[in-house]
């Protein structure tokens, strides 16, 4: 395994998810996907990006209405573990293909694989420019899914913006600030790499709107923030989450107070891009202690 699948591996594995109230979110998505496909001229080719544990939607739901199912994902130990335990016919079987898949290219350009031995030996902030830089080198033109340009009949992403490389960079920061880095350095590098994620956001919507073809449609999951559940904020958001302009209101209140995030910015670019006709919030519980909030939207391509 490389470096990405295995961060990415292991967050997969790391998340215990809530599978009463999982299931609950699952039945919404899948009502949601059931009647965004009843719209299209047809149903032939779906894909699916950050395939995952697949608890956010139900692979029988395609694999029955779907000739073919592109399944993609950098982890294809876990998505093979999932699908196993599905117990699909062998017809199914067979409309599904799975791709292994770097959405960001940083696994192509070896981000990772040696980041803090070079990182560590920077003492300035332009030896680290030139570290990163030339670790971004060729990336502005990355990309992905180039066999299925303008294939798609229906592409569904599940919540994935906010795992686009920074947590990994996060990551690799704690332990370079373990081995005493200095702290104004590593404050620095998560700021450049931020400022970095607008481009690499981009880039990873431009991919797969240049998949779907003129007539299909997008459906997006962005996890945008995080709640402890029990506390007072995520009673208010329980109370109101079946009332969008509710929600809309207290998604302003918390963007004025923290900024706008990596979920909501993927979210502001796809709104740049394409149209969207539907916008829904839902509570997605993992554990017993915590629920990501997320959005969900559905996009056609824009007429001319």
């Amino acid at each position: 395994m490389k470096v990405i699948e295995i961060f990415n591996h292991e967050l997969n594995q790391s998340i215990i998810y809530n599978n009463s109230e999982t299931k609950a979110l699952r039945l919404q998505v899948d009502s949601l996907i059931k009647s965004a496909c009843e719209l299209l001229p047809r149903n032939d080719s779906a894909i699916i990006i950050g395939t995952g544990k697949m608890k956010d939607f139900s692979l029988t739901f395609f694999v029955k209405n779907f000739n073919s199912i592109i399944l993609t994902d950098i982890d294809l130990i876990t998505v093979n573990t999932e699908i196993k335990k599905l117990k699909l016919s062998r017809d199914k079987l067979n409309k599904i293909t799975k791709i292994r898949m770097d959405y960001t290219g940083f696994e192509k350009n070896q981000f990772f694989d040696d980041f803090k031995e070079k990182i560590i030996n920077c003492h300035s902030f332009e030896k680290i420019d030139k570290v990163i830089n030339n670790k971004l080198l060729g990336l502005a033109n990355y990309k992905f899914l180039k066999d299925y340009k303008g294939s798609a009949d229906f592409i569904y992403v599940s919540p994935i913006y906010t795992q686009l490389v920074y947590n990994q960079i996060l990551r690799e920061c704690a332990i370079l600030r373990e081995n005493k880095y200095p702290e104004h350095m590593l404050k620095y590098i998560e700021s450049i790499m931020l400022e970095e994620m607008v481009s690499i956001i981009n880039r990873f919507n431009d991919n797969i709107i240049n998949t779907l073809n003129p007539t299909g449609q997008l459906m997006v999951l962005s996890d945008i923030f995080q709640v402890d559940i029990g506390t007072d904020f995520h009673l208010k958001i329980k109370n109101g989450i079946n009332d969008y302009e509710v929600m809309e209101q207290i998604y302003e209140d918390y963007k004025n107070q923290y900024g706008i995030g990596l979920g909501d910015y993927g979210l502001l670019n796809l709104d740049e891009k394409l149209a969207s006709y539907l916008s829904k919030w839902l509570i997605w519980p993992y554990g017993n202690k915590s629920a990501f909030i997320v959005k969900l939207k559905i996009y056609k391509k824009k007429l001319l």
